[in-house]
């Protein structure tokens, strides 16, 4: 029984006995740390890509139309579309919440039909909405960017008979 040992764990080797499990590799308190910081930076990465997965068109249904609000105005301004008809627009907000005039949302709304739908920084909204008279419709954004009184924060729906 000299040369052989049952319980090999804390067993010292003789020095004449090779190990075959090669270089000792790094330590645990080292792979463990590795593993903590390595989870971080995956959490913050999908933290601040989160808004960017959400605006992408995996989780929302069709839209006829894509309105983007940013504080330069809206793209497109003119939105034609057949009166009766259901309108369904997709806007996308490509602000964030650091602009300090609004705090990144934005609105579109339209006084004549009693429209008002705000959309908050780096989202995107789907609304439904039907117009039964023909006319052009002035919409705009009044929460930001100076209101109404910016020319640019406004575009018109025109809605054919």
């Amino acid at each position: 029984m000299s040369g052989f040992k049952f319980w090999p764990f804390g067993a010292k080797k003789s020095p004449d006995q090779k190990s075959s499990k090669g270089p000792p590799g790094p330590p645990r308190r080292g792979v463990l740390g590795f593993a903590l910081v390595s989870g971080a930076v995956v959490v913050a990465a999908g933290y601040f890509l989160w808004p960017m997965v959400q605006q992408s068109s995996l989780f929302l249904e069709p839209a006829d139309r894509t309105v983007a609000i940013s504080m330069t105005g809206f793209a497109p301004n003119q939105i034609t579309v057949r009166a009766g008809q259901d309108i369904k627009l997709q806007l996308v907000n490509k602000d964030n919440a650091l602009h300090t005039d609004g705090g990144g949302w934005h609105q579109f709304a339209i006084d004549e039909l009693e429209l008002d739908f705000k959309v908050p920084p780096l989202t995107v909204a789907n609304v439904t909405f039907n117009v039964s008279e023909p006319g052009v419709y002035d919409f705009y954004c009044g929460v930001c960017c100076g209101g109404k009184a910016n020319p640019y924060m406004h575009g018109q729906l025109v809605v054919e008979a």
